[in-house]
């Protein structure tokens, strides 16, 4: 595995250091953020959040057709709404929800969502440090929930090379804290359905000629449905 990462990594992540230090570099006063660390020194208001995303209960209310939003992290639905309005993230209903927000409204319905009125945090002045080799988790096989659970921890940690099948960790961490500096998300405390949503429509979307969302396609490409099932139980384990 460890060689098979080597090679993911020479493929992916020059074209996400590509995306993501060029995005900061070019941000200004006047053009809308595009990276979660250029919304750094907005001051979030949960109160005009709460006015803002009035409109969003149909969809994203608990008995909504969409994810139940209200304590995901502030972060992960920053960095969401950014990539609906840059159209980077698959969904045309969010993209045009999306196009018409400024950047102090993705911030405000982030607060109200969360729970969480801490300003964004800026990029950080170095590098991220490369994660070490992960562990090989112990085989786990069966159809049981647990197994179901151990299945999707191996394919997230390890993958299946056999398959083709690309460990998620290389990208997203063993911890699913993501990269935000490059433009990789984390993916921790989200619901097991949001994040099989999110995997069938990068399975499903077009190539869009942009790293990440075209990594998240190449890598689901050898996967079940099975599989993003799995992994999807998994992930919702990650805090």
């Amino acid at each position: 595995m460890q060689i098979r990462r080597g090679r993911l990594s020479q493929f992916l992540l020059p074209g996400l250091l590509a995306l993501g230090a060029p995005l900061v570099l070019a941000q200004t006063a006047t053009s809308p953020a595009t990276t979660d660390s250029a919304l750094a020194g907005l001051t979030p208001s949960a109160a005009r959040g709460e006015t803002l995303s009035g409109s969003c209960a149909g969809c994203h209310a608990p008995t909504g057709r969409a994810p139940v939003l209200k304590g995901d992290p502030a972060p992960q639905i920053r960095t969401a709404l950014l990539a609906f309005r840059a159209k980077t993230r698959p969904n045309g209903t969010m993209q045009n929800v999306a196009s018409r927000l400024s950047d102090q409204d993705i911030v405000d319905i982030a607060a109200f969502y969360s729970g969480d009125s801490s300003a964004p945090a800026p990029a950080p002045a170095t590098p991220p440090v490369t994660p070490a080799p992960v562990t090989p988790p112990p085989t786990t096989t069966g159809t049981t929930a647990t197994g179901t659970t151990a299945t999707g921890e191996t394919l997230y940690q390890v993958g299946a090379a056999a398959r083709g099948v690309i460990a998620c960790a290389v990208c997203h961490g063993e911890t699913g804290a993501g990269a935000e500096a490059v433009g990789v998300p984390a993916i921790t405390g989200r619901t097991a359905a949001s994040v099989l949503a999110q995997l069938r429509a990068y399975k499903s979307g077009p190539v869009t000629g942009i790293p990440y969302p075209d990594a998240m396609h190449i890598a689901l490409t050898p996967m079940t449905d099975a599989d993003l099932t799995a992994v999807a139980t998994y992930v919702a384990t990650l805090k």
